[in-house]
């Protein structure tokens, strides 16, 4: 008898293991895709990405297990049944309901087993994920220059880049418009110029070469001031910053949180 109930478990693995594995994947592949416009573009490193990867599993599998065990269930029966090893079973006097008690007592495991999941390790993951994403929205995206474009440098900084020499970091007819003095306006240009990250990758550095400067007064447009240099250096801080990981934790929404704590709140 153990010997029938281990070989109707095993044709059960198989397909189990494998709609579990792709239908994750699709899931996951599907969930993941949407979550890009927030992910790319903010220099996030490689171990980020698979943690956020890693983190969207349970909620993913809470939802294809039990397509996998019926799938699983059906693959199974069908090929005993499609061979004859039912009939050849019930010719040696096995019932059906033998065939199925197996299967039955591991499905009931398997639910024990998802009840917990679902109630401890999916939540917690759901939290995390959760706050994974707030401090991903709160990084900014790092900076990417292109030519012939009015950049964005900051909320109060454009710049505008004639060519780029090979795709570098080195640039021709640059103009810079600088909105930081409300009372003034101020135009920077330049035959050619060179950025740069500093060394902790979090302020612009520009290197400009042969330009001028051209600030106008809001109060007094009829004064235009003009300053000729033949390098100048411009600093824009807080250009690129690093993944701040929030660790004081937050508010629990009703998917993260375990059934004693939404009893607690009740």
């Amino acid at each position: 008898m153990r010997i029938i109930s281990r070989y109707v478990l095993r044709e059960h693995l198989g397909p189990l293991v494998f709609s579990m594995s792709a239908l994750t994947s699709l899931l996951l592949l599907n969930y993941v895709a949407k979550q890009l416009p927030a992910l790319v573009g903010k220099g996030l490193p490689w171990t980020v990405m698979a943690e956020f990867v890693f983190l969207s599993l349970p909620f993913t599998i809470a939802m294809t297990l039990p397509m996998a065990v019926l799938v699983a269930t059906l693959h199974a029966f069908s090929r005993l049944a499609a061979d004859s090893e039912i009939t050849a079973f019930k010719a040696s006097g096995l019932a059906l309901p033998r065939l199925m008690a197996p299967v039955v007592v591991a499905g009931l495991l398997l639910s024990l087993v998802m009840v917990w999941f679902n109630d401890q390790v999916m939540p917690a993951a759901n939290y995390a994920l959760q706050t994974l994403s707030n401090d991903i929205a709160r990084k900014k995206p790092t900076f990417a220059l292109r030519p012939q474009v009015i950049n964005q440098v900051s909320p109060v900084l454009f710049l505008r880049a004639g060519r780029l020499v090979g795709g570098s970091s080195e640039m021709r007819d640059v103009t810079i418009y600088d909105f930081s003095d409300a009372q003034r306006r101020r135009t920077i240009r330049a035959d050619s110029g060179h950025v740069e990250l500093s060394g902790d990758g979090r302020d612009l550095l520009l290197t400009l070469a042969r330009g001028n400067m051209t600030e106008v007064s809001r109060t007094e447009p009829q004064r235009l001031q003009r300053v000729f240099f033949q390098t100048n250096f411009v600093r824009v801080r807080s250009i690129g910053n690093d993944l701040e990981r929030n660790t004081s934790g937050g508010e629990k929404s009703d998917r993260e949180k375990t059934v004693c704590e939404l009893q607690a709140q009740l």
